[in-house]
C-alpha cells in the first residue's frame, strides 16, 4: 500500500510539510492495513516531481464513521530538512510529542515512590513492556528520572527505574521503563498476561462527557435504560483520564469543555494504539458545516448537533455498538 499526497505548488507543499512536522497529516487509506507507530515512506509529489520521505504513523482513523478511513502522519525534523532543500526554502518548525505504540493494560497497582523520596501515594492505572501511566500528586516533570516499586497483583514487589516521559492531566503521568533487569521483565510480562487474561466487562461502557450538568445527567439516564453503563465527565482532562483507565466502548463528547477540549482528546485517542479504534461521536451546538470540518479534522468517528433528540442519540449509538 502507498500512502501519497499530491500538491499544487511548493509552497502548498511547505505547508503541509510543516504541519506534518509541527503537527500531523491526514492520509486516506485502509487503516487496517497500517501499525500505529510505524515509520512508511510517504510520496510527495508537486509539479510532476516525486520525493519520497519517511514518517511516523501518529493516529488512525477506521472503517465504519462517517468519515473516510486513513492514517495521520507526523514527518521528523531529518525529513523536514531533507523535503527544505529540495524545495529551496527555509523554515525551522519543531516536533511534537508522539502518542503510544505500545499495548498496554488497565490495573491498580500500589506504588511506592524511592526517588524523589516524597510522601505521596501513587498507583499504577495502567501497565506494558515498555512503560505506564502513573497517578500520583508528587511534584514529578517531564524529562525526570525516578525509581519505585510496585506491588503486582499477586503479592511480589519489583523494583523499577523510569523516566518521566511527559505530563498528562491532573495527577497522570506517563513514564518510560529503563534499564530493566530480565528478572523484572518477567515479572511484568507475567502480570501482563494475568491482566489480559480478565474477563471482559458485562455491559458496555459509554463515556459522556459534557460541562452542561443537566444534559450529561439526562444522557446518563437515558443510556443506562438502555443497558448502558455510563461514566460521566465534566471536563476535559477528567475525561481523558477515564477513558485511560476504561477504555469504553464508546466516547460522545461535547467539543468546548473547560481545559482539555474535545478536539484535543480525539487527537490523543486517534495517536494511543489502545484508544484508536474507540468510536467518538461529538455533540456539539456548533454550525452543522463547522462542526463537519472539526470532527474531520480531529479524528472523530460521527457527530451530533444539539440540541438532539433521544431518537438521534440512540440510532447514532447503535451503529457503531452492535
Amino acid at each position: 500500500m502507498r500512502l501519497r499526497l499530491e500538491f499544487p505548488d511548493k509552497f502548498r507543499l511547505w505547508s503541509e510539510l510543516v504541519k506534518a512536522n509541527t503537527d500531523r497529516v491526514f492520509i486516506e487509506a485502509p487503516a487496517a492495513s497500517v501499525r500505529l507507530g510505524a515509520r512508511v515512506p510517504v510520496e510527495l509529489v508537486v509539479g510532476g516531481v516525486l520525493l519520497v520521505a519517511m514518517a511516523d504513523v501518529v493516529g488512525l482513523r477506521t472503517e465504519g464513521g462517517r468519515f473516510k478511513p486513513g492514517v495521520w502522519v507526523n514527518l521528523g525534523d531529518d525529513e523536514v530538512l531533507k523535503v527544505r532543500r529540495f524545495l529551496g526554502l527555509a523554515e525551522e518548525p519543531t516536533r511534537p510529542n508522539a502518542g503510544r505504540s505500545a499495548h498496554r493494560e488497565p490495573c491498580n497497582l500500589k506504588v511506592a515512590l524511592k526517588r524523589p523520596d516524597v510522601p505521596h501515594a501513587a498507583k499504577l492505572r495502567n501497565l506494558s513492556q515498555t512503560g505506564a501511566l502513573l497517578e500520583t500528586t508528587a511534584p514529578l516533570a517531564a524529562g525526570q528520572f525516578i525509581e519505585f516499586e510496585v506491588t503486582l497483583d499477586d503479592g511480589r514487589v519489583v523494583a523499577l527505574s523510569a523516566e518521566v516521559r511527559r505530563d498528562h492531566e491532573e495527577a497522570y503521568i506517563g513514564v518510560q521503563f529503563s534499564a530493566l533487569s530480565d528478572v523484572a521483565r518477567a515479572h511484568l510480562s507475567a502480570q501482563l498476561e494475568r491482566l489480559a487474561a480478565r474477563p471482559p466487562k458485562a455491559r458496555q461502557q459509554i463515556l459522556v462527557a459534557d460541562d452542561e450538568a443537566d444534559l450529561r445527567e439526562f444522557l446518563t439516564r437515558a443510556l443506562s435504560k438502555h443497558g448502558y453503563e455510563v461514566l460521566k465527565a465534566s471536563s476535559g482532562r477528567e475525561a481523558m483520564s477515564l477513558i485511560r483507565q476504561a477504555r469504553p466502548a464508546l466516547v460522545l463528547l461535547d467539543i468546548l469543555m473547560p481545559g482539555m477540549d474535545g478536539v484535543d482528546i480525539c487527537k490523543a485517542m486517534r495517536a494511543d494504539v489502545e484508544l484508536a479504534d474507540i468510536p467518538v461521536i461529538f455533540a456539539s451546538a456548533l454550525d452543522p458545516g463547522r462542526l463537519h470540518v472539526v470532527a474531520d479534522e480531529s479524528g472523530a468517528t460521527d457527530y451530533l448537533s444539539k440540541p438532539m433528540t433521544l431518537g438521534d442519540l440512540f440510532n447514532m449509538v447503535g451503529r457503531y455498538l452492535k
